[in-house]
């Protein structure tokens, strides 16, 4: 990597990131310490960039305001697992092992609606007034309509439990992996399965490009693929920590990835090129979580 990583910020288990040199040491660093008792296991900026939300496994979910990093709210529930935004980022869900999708609308000052499914959540998404859940009990992937309040067919297929559901940017597709080490491509609208693509180890964690383009993987023995979406044939394999990578996020601009690792540390490639990867020593535990502002304009120096 020959040129900087400007103008974005990496969240994983509150500790940020920014405006550092790829080859160097000199990043800046801040650790948010107030508020989360437990691991923090899920991290999400809103769309706009102005609202930041984390969750943590002792049921405690922070919104912070940006560039201040201000609490702004906390949201109660148990054990959360992952968060995520509406595309107006007016909603906020979240899920967790109590088998329920907790749902809250700003300014969070409301109890939030729940959503039951059939065992521990892992895994949620929001697209277009849709939720999304999916996790353990009988492996499927549920749906929501939240403007009329009805659940929609379920997507069925995985064997075992499912760890990640994302939403491609044009809304088109679903992709769900997990510990079957398959990644199941559905079609959003109708939960046709167009395509079973196999991993060697369980998928923790996937997400795309900003563009589409690229489907990102990550499993539990420390590997990273990058998959054509034209073609759903895996284009690279990173090789990370010996142990797993749990989160995987791409950067607005589709040039840099980074993945959340077991080893404590935060990995940072090249997304087009070939270059070693970057590694971000500063976490006294394991990574659970990592994402890039959207916005690419806050910077902590």
């Amino acid at each position: 990597m020959q040129h900087r990583i400007r103008n974005v910020l990496l969240l994983a288990g509150l500790a940020l990131l920014a405006h550092g040199p790829p080859q160097g040491s000199r990043w800046s660093t801040r650790e948010l310490r107030d508020g989360h008792v437990g691991p923090v296991e899920g991290v999400a900026f809103s769309p706009d960039g102005l609202r930041l939300a984390s969750a943590d496994n002792s049921g405690t979910i922070i919104v912070r305001s940006i560039p201040d990093f201000d609490i702004v709210a906390m949201l109660h529930g148990r054990n959360f697992t992952e968060v995520a935004w509406s595309a107006d980022g007016t909603t906020l869900v979240a899920g967790g092992f109590d088998s329920l999708l907790y749902i809250w609308r700003k300014p969070f000052t409301q109890p939030p609606d729940t959503l039951r499914y059939p065992g521990q959540v892992e895994a949620v998404a929001l697209r277009d007034e849709v939720v999304i859940g999916a996790g353990g009990g009988d492996h499927s992937i549920r749906r929501w309509n939240l403007v009329f309040g009805t659940e929609l067919l379920p997507f069925r297929g995985h064997s075992d439990d499912i760890y990640a559901v994302r939403v491609s940017p044009d809304g088109k597709i679903v992709v769900s992996g997990g510990r079957d080490r398959t990644i199941r491509v559905w079609n959003a609208t109708t939960g046709h399965l167009m395509r079973i693509l196999r991993d060697h180890d369980s998928v923790y964690d996937l997400t795309f490009s900003p563009d589409g383009v690229r489907l990102v993987s990550a499993c539990r023995d420390g590997t990273i693929r990058i998959w054509n979406t034209h073609t759903w044939k895996a284009e690279r394999l990173l090789r990370g920590p010996e142990n797993s990578v749990h989160g995987v996020a791409v950067s607005p601009n589709g040039q840099w990835l980074a993945g959340a690792g077991f080893d404590n540390r935060v990995w940072v490639w090249s997304l087009p090129g070939a270059a070693s990867p970057l590694t971000l020593a500063g976490h006294r535990r394991k990574v659970s979580g990592v994402a890039f502002s959207p916005d690419g304009r806050w910077k902590h120096e």
